[in-house]
């Protein structure tokens, strides 16, 4: 399908919404298969210099733990992407919007079984992973650049119902997500009740993920 005419219909199917997790999965038998010939101290936490600055000691959380945050984001992305395919029924902004949540899910996966390759090998591997990193951010961006691009706007929803002209909030409108009223993809109607459940969410799964980081330095 060419980018000027986008499939409206497309959605992942489950071969590609399992992916990420099957990279986890991976990652996470390498992990079981090798674990006592890891370090006794593992280095979770780099300076600006790419010095080792924060170690834990071998433990099968702390150093699963970017696997255990690649999960949770995954999830956090996967049920965006089943909310948003319940909710709207087809168009080409619901389409790329869900290849970017995909492509989200596994440059996540990918990214943080780096973060784990980086740790298991002492910091080794720290500079491809960080390289890694970059290229997943940029290539994220520009594909939602283009898949986005050409895409018509559709028509906006009750204009009364936007509140500082970025939150919708519309609790006689039955949509969950309604298209952002400038720029890319869509954004919740906090009318309904399950956008709050999915704004804690996708707060949650950040915090956590900062706090568990904190806990093991």
């Amino acid at each position: 399908m060419s980018e000027s005419s986008p499939d409206p219909e497309w959605s992942p199917g489950l071969p590609l919404q399992a992916g990420p997790f099957a990279i986890l999965v991976g990652a996470a038998l390498w992990l079981a298969r090798h674990f006592y010939e890891l370090p006794e101290r593992i280095p979770i936490h780099w300076n600006w210099r790419g010095e080792a600055d924060g170690f834990v000691g071998r433990s099968g959380v702390s150093v699963a733990l970017p696997l255990l945050i690649g999960a949770a984001v995954c999830l956090m992305l996967a049920a965006l992407g089943s909310g948003l395919r319940r909710s709207v029924s087809g168009g080409a902004m619901r389409a790329a919007t869900l290849k970017v949540l995909l492509a989200g899910e596994y440059f996540a996966a990918l990214i943080c079984c780096g973060v784990l390759a980086a740790s298991v090998t002492s910091g080794r591997l720290l500079k491809p992973v960080l390289w890694l990193t970059f290229a997943a951010v940029v290539g994220l961006v520009l594909l939602a650049a283009r898949t986005g691009r050409g895409i018509p706007r559709e028509p906006e929803r009750n204009p009364s119902a936007w509140r500082a002209g970025v939150f919708y909030v519309d609790r006689n409108d039955p949509a969950l997500f309604v298209p952002k009223r400038a720029g890319f993809g869509y954004t919740f109607n906090f009318g309904h009740p399950a956008a709050l459940l999915l704004t804690l969410l996708t707060l949650v799964v950040p915090l956590a993920v900062a706090l568990g980081a904190l806990l093991l330095r």
